[in-house]
């Protein structure tokens, strides 16, 4: 920041006499800024650093937007629910990457204004706070940023009662029908259960959990002990189990790389029930026996000591498919011990 130009500017307002009316603050960014706005203006540098040139007035960062991600990572505190952000910067400044930001944030912008000035075009933001951020902190859910998007969902992290949690939310484009309800329902009824992380919102549109940190149940594999290897395998049959006995299919457990995680106590952790609905014959431990008879994954757990024959879990698991009985499952679980 420029102190003359502060000076100068606080001068300025004496003379107009509108000194009482303007506050001059020298900050970083949001750094020494309190309160918040109803309008934000803000015209960043955003060419790309030159090499052996210092000049913080022209220059956003390396590649020219990490000033104004820095400015959007922080802005939401500061802004009052209906307020609003201008931003001016550059088609140098790589616009993918600060509609990235943008969303990165929970924030929405539209285009007021572009302009072709010789190498480069001028765009004019105006931003606000998405519908989700806003019905976020009415909630009481802060600092929203976003952790992960798929082809129907996208994913952000926040904080909620010192805790960080995860907001699940559709996708405006998707045109999948009910899935945050649905998957909503599910946790909630599962979690009497001991089954998923457990939920703490469910509104029509998003639904809100405490986020499971720890690793995806193959990556914990390739880096655990055959102890605590077959622990997780047999959690996870356990789970699948109860969820047999409660007449639902997850619709997962042919691919439940993604969909199970071991938190840092070594507890298996299910998510995603979108896709959970009620059959007359469930088939989670059967589906579940088949991706661990999976060439991969049995040949990893081989490599951590751990002996399965996988004929004799085929053919346990058909017993279980055509009688669910607690015996034909316990079956199934003895079958895994260190070698």
């Amino acid at each position: 920041m420029n102190n003359s130009a502060l000076k100068h500017a606080a001068a300025a307002a004496e003379k107009e006499r509108v000194a009482n009316k303007i506050a001059f603050v020298k900050s970083d960014l949001f750094a020494s800024i309190k309160g918040k706005f109803d309008t934000i203006i803000f015209n960043p540098p955003y060419l790309p650093q030159d090499k052996g040139i210092v000049d913080v007035a022209i220059y956003g960062g390396r590649h020219g937007y990490e000033v104004l991600e820095k400015f959007l990572d922080g802005c939401s505190r500061h802004l009052n629910g209906s307020g609003i952000i201008l931003v001016a910067f550059s088609s140098i400044t790589n616009r993918q990457k600060v509609d990235e930001a943008v969303e990165q944030n929970c924030l929405e912008s539209e285009t007021l204004q572009e302009k072709r000035h010789f190498f480069e075009t001028i765009y004019i933001y105006l931003i606000r706070k998405s519908p989700l951020l806003l019905e976020l902190e009415r909630k009481g859910i802060k600092n929203a940023s976003l952790f992960e998007k798929g082809n129907r969902g996208v994913i952000y992290l926040g904080r909620y009662n010192g805790k960080t949690i995860a907001v699940k939310a559709k996708l405006r484009e998707s045109k999948a029908v009910a899935t945050v309800e649905n998957e909503a329902s599910w946790i909630g009824r599962l979690n009497g259960a001991g089954i998923g992380p457990k939920l703490l919102f469910a509104e029509k549109e998003w639904l809100a959990y405490e986020f499971v940190a720890g690793k995806f149940i193959l990556d914990y594999l390739g880096s655990c002990n055959a102890t605590d290897a077959v622990d997780v395998i047999k959690q996870m049959l356990r789970q699948a189990r109860k969820l047999d006995e409660l007449g639902v299919n997850k619709e997962e457990m042919l691919r439940p790389q993604r969909h199970a995680i071991v938190n840092g106590s070594g507890k298996i952790v299910m998510i995603d029930f979108e896709r959970c609905h009620m059959v007359t014959r469930p088939k989670n431990v059967t589906q579940l026996c088949q991706f661990i008879a999976r060439g991969y994954v049995n040949s990893l757990l081989r490599q951590k000591g751990i002996a399965i024959d996988r004929e004799k879990l085929l053919a346990a698991a058909k017993d279980y498919k055509r009688e669910q009985t607690e015996g034909n499952f316990s079956a199934i679980v003895e079958l895994y011990h260190a070698i």
